[in-house]
């Protein structure tokens, strides 16, 4: 019985840290200490024990011999993997979703479309296109109408969410002509999936994700040599 009610407040925890994982609140590569998340938490340590256990099963955690868990740093092979499958993932899904679509499906999509249009106008609002863009990814794995293949793809989103800095969605780095060519792509997307093309949504959302895949590579590379090269110039002095 007591084990009954331990899980909700498990469950519970798991998501707070997950989301904190996702929201680069807790950074790639940073040690999760049970005790201070714990106390941040408002909880004991034994369902943050368990929560980082659950989380390592599904790969956002890291768990080290003797040293504890940490939040799991991607390689730019293990991102270049995840994409590939993603779009395996995501690609079957856009043609069930050609084939499946609902009334309610469609008028998801429209509300999603004509807020797209309001980032056109407003790109400082970074955060809300990857909002967008995520929302569009799920409702077409829903679409599908397979939920399995809807599972998996929520949980290799997961792992692909770690990687997306904060910096991503600051105004600052908000880059008008990027959200622009994004919304174009996700409005053509769309629209086949209502015309019921499956071959068209494929492939643009094939392509869409292959240039994901290379943008995130190419900042992952970037920061990778300015990493070594601070660490080269700090050795030299």
């Amino acid at each position: 019985m007591a084990a009954d009610k331990q899980e909700p407040l498990i469950d519970s925890v798991y998501a707070r840290i997950r989301d904190l994982i996702l929201s680069n609140v807790l950074q790639a590569g940073q040690k999760l200490v049970d005790r201070d998340l714990a106390e941040q938490l408002g909880v004991s340590r034994t369902p943050v024990r368990e929560a980082l256990g659950r989380l390592a099963m599904m790969g956002l955690v890291e768990a080290r011999s003797r040293r504890g868990y940490y939040v799991r740093q991607f390689s730019t092979d293990e991102v270049s993997d995840l994409y590939e499958l993603r779009k395996i993932l995501e690609v079957s899904a856009a043609r069930l979703a050609a084939n499946n679509l609902l009334p309610e499906h469609v008028t998801q999509f429209d509300r999603i479309l004509s807020e797209m249009e309001s980032t056109e106008s407003n790109p400082s609002n970074r955060a809300r296109a990857v909002e967008l863009d995520l929302e569009i990814h799920n409702l077409i794995a829903r679409a599908s109408g397979n939920t399995e293949l809807y599972k998996s793809i929520q949980n290799l989103m997961d792992k692909v969410m770690c990687f997306i800095w904060v910096d991503w969605v600051e105004a600052a780095n908000a880059d008008p002509a990027a959200i622009a060519a994004a919304n174009r792509e996700h409005t053509e997307l769309i629209l086949s999936i209502k015309n019921k093309d499956a071959d068209e949504a494929a492939r643009i959302l094939g392509e869409h994700i292959d240039k994901a895949r290379d943008v995130m590579i190419n900042l992952l590379q970037s920061r990778e040599d300015l990493r070594h090269a601070f660490l080269a110039g700090a050795a030299a002095r």
